[in-house]
């Protein structure tokens, strides 16, 4: 309780030093390294963490980076944010969106504990639902999209979450199709996911039957057996050698 006081102190008297955030835009240093640089002085993580979110609303991103600048670990930084007013998602994302590896996260006894009990899978619905892709009404028409920067570090924190479910996790090809395609993922992650981890196309329509609804096309003698079970294609009539071959699995 002392410690959180003479934090609390030490805040108050440098925001009365701060002057203009005017003067720090201007010189490029960021409002909030005085602040920073007081909560970790005393080099406690969890009570600076704690006195800078709560107390300052100082932003996600700063208390990460100056977190890691000090030299401590991921896990333990996301679970110093776990202990603020932040909630549980809260964290996820932006901890995923703050570079912190997905690897941080699964590791971390409070949020993959008995308190919250996420798992990798149920991570990756979350990050589904709450970075989902809408399509703009500019988007329909060709136009450009001004959040396509948005969007693609969305889709980069989701792909990122899905490699590390594989390489740090176990989790197979199939478990991160289908967990994505369980969650509701559309149709250009899906088509990234499988197309960034070399997911085979038998593999990737078992997981996610509803993928094929999108018109992907494929020479018939190169369809593989797994692939006719799910669009429910008995047997195929096409000769691979005569015409283009081609078929698809919305008109098989």
């Amino acid at each position: 309780m002392f410690r959180r006081f003479y934090l609390l102190m030490i805040f108050s008297m440098t925001f009365s030093c701060l002057g203009p955030v005017n003067a720090f835009a201007t010189s490029g240093v960021s409002p909030w390294a005085p602040l920073l640089d007081a909560a970790f002085e005393q080099n406690d993580l969890e009570m600076a963490v704690l006195v800078l979110v709560n107390n300052n609303h100082v932003p996600v991103s700063n208390v990460i980076e100056k977190a890691r600048e000090k030299g401590f670990g991921n896990t333990r930084i996301i679970d110093a944010l776990v202990d603020t007013e932040l909630t549980c998602e809260q964290v996820i994302i932006e901890a995923l969106q703050n570079n912190l590896p997905p690897i941080a996260i699964f590791n971390s006894d409070k949020i993959c504990g008995d308190e919250y009990g996420y798992t990798p899978d149920s991570i990756l619905r979350l990050l589904v639902k709450e970075l989902r892709f809408i399509k703009t009404e500019k988007e329909e028409l060709g136009e450009k999209e001004e959040n396509a920067k948005i969007k693609q570090k969305n889709l980069e924190v989701i792909l990122v979450v899905c490699k590390s479910m594989m390489d740090d996790k176990d989790y197979t090809k199939f478990d991160v199709i289908h967990t994505l395609c369980e969650a509701g993922a559309n149709n250009e992650t899906v088509t990234e996911a499988s197309e960034r981890f070399d997911v085979p196309t038998a593999t990737a329509l078992k997981a996610c039957p509803r993928h094929a609804e999108y018109g992907h096309a494929y020479i018939s003698h190169e369809l593989p057996q797994e692939a006719h079970i799910v669009i429910g294609v008995d047997h195929l009539t096409i000769d691979a050698n005569g015409g283009n071959g081609v078929i698809s699995p919305k008109r098989p």
